[in-house]
């Protein structure tokens, strides 16, 4: 299942690419033959061979920086469309940008149009037409059985149902509890117990089984293996530790062991270069453009209460990770003291509260307090884009799933805060930094990151 995936996202990579070489040449027929063209049908080939070698490495970049091949994202609809159009639209940016930084003149404003045109519809077709082949593609579907209707189940069957691509055809669950028999589970039935497994093999032409029983169910599950194993099927197990797995877990095989990553970095590789390049040239830039206006903060709050000017407490970062974070104090010195020093703060600031200080107001309302996050950023213990950095004693009563948003550095910014801030309560915030880290990918960094200007502006959420 998995290498089926990573074989079409391969796949289609390709013909991406090999459909943006097409375009082009089709964009070059086409600017000669259509009646608004330049109707001179003899000099084809203006464009150059240079110049498909730059729309082959411009295009094979940005499509896999949009993350366009993502297993989740490929082959449905539409999160292709969502991704394709801003994709494409900025791979021509670049063309563009290409175009005048080498002074390229003889590519013109309509074979430009033409090559987006064609290159956008031949990208969407190819995959409406795959789609259509793979779901009707006899020899490629394989029906499939779910031993075990809980949550684990429930999810495995959700997770296929949305991509029919995949070819499986699922007959339904098997499960031993008795008030799940004649039930149905995301529209699919539960067909008996787990003692019936031979019985649907047999009479549903069944040819793979997936074991999404509960981890205390161990004697069960092996009971399960063995008695399949005198069938000719191919029988995964799913493991029933979801809520400790980083929400992009990876297997591995270690020399015949099979290994699940717990507790590792989510954004690794090209992203991981990608993200942290960006947070150095751009927080690098944002310190020293920041540093007058820092200067003038820092006397204001002098004037209005003393010192010290910048406040420090202990936050969790990724994997764990105790650090200091530091913030322009905004709180009266007293109770700035007791946040640092104390297991459990008090309340939670809200509107009006005593404690804040008048310059600290302002400074919470503009998110102006949390300008020296920048060091924490280029130090990288913190991202310009990501979770919230919690206190540690708030992670110590987190449930483990929520422990997943752990998998990354926390950030300045992230899909919280534009969401409605310090509005939205805990539990909310935490699943919208998982959304976050399921979906990462430069671009929504860079969305995050503009729509905060607008957030920190309004006011909204701020305290």
């Amino acid at each position: 299942m998995v290498s089926r995936t990573r074989r079409l996202s391969a796949l289609l990579y390709l013909a991406d690419i090999a459909i943006a070489l097409a375009s082009l040449y089709i964009a070059d027929l086409l600017r000669h033959e259509l009646p608004f063209g330049f109707g001179d049908s003899v000099n084809l080939g203006w464009v150059d061979w240079q110049q498909y070698v730059a729309v082959a490495l411009i295009w094979a970049f940005i499509l896999q920086f949009f993350r366009v091949y993502e297993p989740r994202r490929i082959f449905t609809a539409v999160e292709e469309i969502r991704v394709l159009l801003p994709a494409v639209t900025i791979a021509f940016v670049a063309l563009l940008a290409y175009l005048f930084i080498f002074k390229i003149e003889f590519l013109s404003r309509l074979l430009i149009a033409y090559f987006y045109g064609v290159n956008l519809i031949l990208l969407v077709n190819l995959r409406w037409i795959l789609r259509l082949f793979l779901r009707s593609t006899i020899g490629f579907r394989r029906r499939l059985v779910i031993m075990g209707a809980g949550p684990v189940g429930e999810q495995v069957a959700g997770l296929l149902q949305q991509r029919p691509w995949t070819g499986y055809d699922i007959v339904g669950f098997l499960d031993d509890d008795p008030a799940k028999q004649g039930v149905t589970v995301t529209d699919l039935p539960v067909l008996g117990t787990c003692d019936h497994l031979g019985e649907m093999i047999g009479c549903e032409n069944v040819a793979e089984v997936i074991v999404a029983l509960p981890a205390h169910a161990h004697e069960r599950i092996r009971e399960v293996v063995t008695h399949a194993g005198d069938y000719a099927v191919s029988i995964r197990v799913v493991p029933d530790i979801f809520s400790m797995i980083s929400v992009r877990a990876r297997a591995e095989d270690l020399w015949g062991i099979p290994l699940i990553g717990i507790r590792e970095p989510v954004i690794t590789g090209f992203d991981s270069f990608v993200k942290r390049t960006f947070d150095i040239v751009v927080g690098s830039i944002s310190l020293i453009v920041s540093a007058p206006l820092m200067l003038a903060v820092t006397f204001a709050i002098l004037i209005d209460d003393g010192w010290p000017v910048f406040f420090s407490q202990r936050r969790v970062g990724e994997n764990g990770r105790l650090f200091w974070i530091y913030k322009l104090r905004t709180m009266d010195k007293g109770h700035s003291r007791r946040g640092v020093l104390s297991h459990r703060p008090g309340p939670d600031v809200r509107q009006g509260d005593p404690r804040v200080t008048r310059v600290g107001r302002f400074l919470r309302r503009t998110s102006l307090d949390e300008l020296p996050n920048l060091w924490n950023v280029l130090r990288g213990e913190m991202s310009l884009v990501g979770p919230r950095p919690e206190l540690p004693w708030v992670v110590e009563e987190y449930e483990p799933w929520q422990r997943q948003r752990l998998s990354v550095q926390p950030g300045m910014t992230g899909w919280w805060q534009i969401q409605g801030r310090g509005e939205a309560p805990l539990r909310d915030n935490v699943e919208l930094d998982l959304y976050y880290i399921q979906n990462y990918s430069p671009v929504l960094d860079l969305m995050i990151l503009w729509r905060t200007i607008w957030v920190v502006l309004s006011g909204r959420g701020a305290y």
